[in-house]
C-alpha cells in the first residue's frame, strides 16, 4: 500500500520513511506542504501522514484543500501541538486521526493500518482467498497456516488484490498503490512480480487471474 508522508523535519521524516518501507509500504516523502498537496492531487494514496508545521502550506491548509478538492484519502496528522483546540481544528479540516509527537512507531503502524482498512472494500485485519491468508498488520502471507516468503512488491500486489477481491484491478492502479513515485511505468516490473507471486501462492492460476486488456483479479469463484 502506498503512503504520502509530508514532514519538514528530515531527522524525523527520513528515518520514518525507511521504517515504513521496511514494513512493506511504498512511501513518497516531501518536506514542503505545497509540494505534498500537489503530489496528492496527481497520485492515489492509501493514507497521508501529515505534519502540521510545514513550509509552503501548513498541514491544516493541506488537509482542508484536499477535502475541498474531493480527495477522500485518509489523513493521519502528526503534531507536537498539545492544545485541544488544535486537535479539534485538525478534525474539522478533514483529518481522520491524530497522533502527538513523540510517538511510538508501532502505534503509528496500527493507526495507518486501521485507516487503510476503514477505507477499503475488504476491511478485516486478516484477508483470505482459497487456502491463502494474509495478516495486514504483520504484513505476512500464509498457505494453510505456513508462512510464505514474499518480497515487498509481491506482498503489496497480493494485499491490494485481496482488499479489492472480485474486482478487476488495472496495472496502472497497482502502480499507484504498490510502487512509489520513482517507478518507471514503462518497465515490466508488474508482470514480473505478478509472475513470481503466482509461483509462490497460486501456481495453478486458480484465483489470481489475468483479465486480458484490463489487469488482474483475485477471483474466489
Amino acid at each position: 500500500m502506498r503512503l504520502l508522508l509530508i514532514e519538514d523535519e528530515k531527522k524525523i521524516g527520513l528515518p520514518l520513511k525507511k521504517a515504513l518501507e521496511r514494513h512493506l509500504y511504498a512511501v513518497d516523502y516531501f518536506t514542503n506542504g505545497q509540494e505534498g498537496y500537489d503530489e496528492a492531487g496527481i497520485n492515489e494514496y492509501d493514507c497521508i501522514i501529515l505534519d502540521l508545521n510545514l513550509p509552503g502550506m501548513d498541514g491544516m491548509e493541506v488537509a482542508k484543500n484536499l477535502r475541498d478538492d474531493g480527495n477522500l484519502t485518509p489523513i493521519l496528522m502528526l503534531t507536537a501541538r498539545t492544545e485541544q483546540e488544535d486537535i479539534i481544528e485538525g478534525f474539522e479540516n478533514g483529518a481522520d486521526d491524530y497522533l502527538r509527537k513523540p510517538f511510538h512507531f508501532q502505534e503509528l503502524l496500527h493507526r495507518i493500518n486501521s485507516l487503510i482498512k476503514r477505507n477499503s472494500p475488504q476491511k478485516g485485519e486478516t484477508l483470505s482467498i482459497k487456502e491463502i491468508e494474509i495478516n495486514t498488520t504483520l504484513k505476512k502471507a500464509y498457505n494453510k497456516g505456513k508462512e510464505i516468503k514474499l518480497n515487498a512488491k509481491e506482498y503489496g500486489i497480493l494485499e491490494y488484490l485481496l482488499r479489492n477481491k472480485n474486482r478487476v484491478v488495472s496495472q496502472e492502479e497497482l502502480l499507484e498503490h504498490v510502487w512509489d513515485r520513482e517507478i518507471d511505468s514503462f518497465t515490466q516490473t508488474i508482470r514480473t512480480n505478478v509472475k513470481t507471486l503466482r509461483q509462490k501462492v497460486d501456481p495453478s492460476k486458480k484465483f489470481i487471474k489475468t483479465v486480458k486488456g484490463s489487469g488482474y483479479i483475485a477471483d474466489e469463484n
